[in-house]
């Protein structure tokens, strides 16, 4: 069974064997990840916009879960984005009664963000949940195909700086 490619994808393919510009297996093996990817991407936003959540809203949630408390900063270097970004995403979640936001007592320009009661029972059941669907995505691999997709995904990664 091959990867169902996606309608993008195979309409570069045909533009690709039709100018016979590269070797097509490579091109294929590169679609294929890629369209799996973009299912798995569309089915997690899918699932967590049942809850009303994006990855980077689970994502806070979870970090707030785990540490407690964070200050904006703190979220931006542990999640890789911008702090507007998380400022954005904080405004969203207290919006939506999840997060609350309190002035530090001993510097009051400093931030604390924490869980609300309704976000830290929306991550319990959520993070378990989430985190099972994940792992079924490679249930039927075994730990020897795991490793070895480990290590290809690597070396496209590698491969894909241009260098």
């Amino acid at each position: 069974i091959n990867v169902k490619l996606e309608k993008k994808y195979s309409s570069l393919i045909n533009i690709i064997k039709k100018h016979g510009i590269v070797d097509l297996t490579a091109v294929k093996a590169c679609f294929s990840l890629l369209s799996a990817g973009d299912r798995i991407d569309r089915e997690c936003a899918e699932r967590l916009g049942i809850y009303q959540l994006s990855e980077s809203r689970f994502m806070i949630l979870k970090l707030l879960f785990d540490h407690e408390i964070l200050s904006p900063l703190e979220m931006a270097k542990l999640t890789g984005v911008t702090k507007p970004t998380i400022t954005s995403l904080i405004t969203s979640l207290e919006k939506d009664g999840l997060i609350k936001r309190s002035s530090v007592p001993s510097d009051g320009r400093k931030l604390e963000i924490t869980l609300t009661e309704e976000g830290r029972e929306l991550i319990e059941k959520l993070f378990m949940e989430h985190s099972q669907w994940i792992a079924n995505i490679t249930r039927n691999l075994t730990d020897m195909e795991m490793e070895a997709l480990v290590q290809i995904l690597d070396k496209m990664f590698q491969n894909s700086s241009g260098k």
